[in-house]
């Protein structure tokens, strides 16, 4: 049975003047409302499932900005007394209610949430992530590698979003800057505390994601014709806003492509040799 609010595979069973129209199972037929011309009946593919502004299910192969169960940075497109109103990609908007929202947003705001199945089994959004998000270890382990979103700010750091599912923080001691709220990117898990909360280290560095920082400087290298006016000498914040990683790791990969003579490193700038 098809999953609402998720990717599905699913069949495509009509091809015709009313349109094409996908195995729905219990469903239904249900309408790819934006099909492709070259789609035959037969065919699988891989569509997003929601219901509309009319309360039908129907299918696109255009997916909203984020999933149910999954979190994200989404814009404000209007806000009144019962809640908000977010883009999510989809024609319907995204419902945030006033109670789930940790602070006051205002159209043309951007803020990180949670999307939910509502008691009605609508898609809603919530910014009090830690009403739908564990703050504790889970299935986590010391030194492994996660994906992050960053979340919210405070005296102690940033919090951020792990894998979708849970909460940590990453401490303002260890950053050579602010990190941008919204922002998504690699980290490590630093530390599982007595209290089983989590801390979070975006500066570690294995070979994997060595090599992977290595490949995109070269291909950075590549299209701005050889050449990067960023350097080992350049601020922190500059790296930073260019690779998302820190000045230390940023030195780290440029000094492994010199060594490779794949670069050379002038103090104001980097180039293909």
């Amino acid at each position: 049975m098809p999953q609402l609010y998720q990717m599905n595979l699913l069949t495509i069973i009509e091809v015709g003047k009313d349109g094409v129209f996908l195995e729905g199972d219990d469903e239904g037929d249900i309408h790819l409302v934006d099909a492709p011309d070259t789609l035959q009946e037969g065919e699988e593919i891989e569509v997003f499932i929601y219901r509309n502004t009319s309360d039908n299910v129907v299918a696109t192969v255009a997916p909203a900005y984020v999933k149910v169960g999954e979190c994200a940075n989404l814009e404000v497109v209007s806000a009144g007394d019962n809640g908000a109103f977010l883009d999510w990609g989809l024609p319907k908007d995204l419902f945030l209610p006033h109670k789930e929202q940790a602070y006051y947003v205002d159209e043309g705001d951007y803020c990180v949430v949670h999307v939910y199945l509502d008691k009605k089994g609508r898609p809603a959004a919530s910014s009090l992530l830690y009403h739908h998000l564990d703050e504790y270890q889970g299935d986590l382990e010391e030194g492994q590698q996660v994906d992050l979103l960053i979340a919210d700010e405070s005296d102690l750091g940033f919090k951020a979003v792990i894998n979708h599912e849970q909460l940590g923080l990453i401490y303002h001691s260890e950053l050579s800057q602010p990190l941008q709220l919204g922002t998504k990117m690699k980290g490590w898990i630093k530390e599982i505390r007595d209290d089983g909360k989590i801390n979070i280290n975006i500066n570690a560095l294995d070979t994997d994601t060595r090599d992977e920082l290595e490949a995109q400087i070269l291909a950075q290298l590549k299209q701005e014709n050889g050449r990067i006016d960023i350097s080992d000498k350049s601020p922190p914040e500059e790296i930073f806003a260019a690779f998302k990683v820190s000045k230390k790791n940023f030195k780290r990969a440029i000094g492994s492509l010199y060594k490779q003579r794949l670069i050379k490193i002038d103090p104001k700038f980097i180039a293909l040799v």
